[in-house]
């Protein structure tokens, strides 16, 4: 059974939009914890 067009589009544009949305939320995550270093809020991560 062969897809329509507008299904590839519509599946190609639920994966574009779940990936951009994680990207970005990945981002913000950075940006804060970035921020919070350089403040002074939290210091530098000691593993071990």
């Amino acid at each position: 059974m062969a897809m329509t067009w507008h299904m590839a589009f519509w599946i190609a544009n639920m994966v574009w939009v779940a990936l951009s949305d994680c990207v970005s939320s990945c981002l913000a995550i950075a940006d804060e914890v970035a921020g919070s270093i350089r403040t002074g809020d939290i210091g530098p991560f000691h593993i071990g």
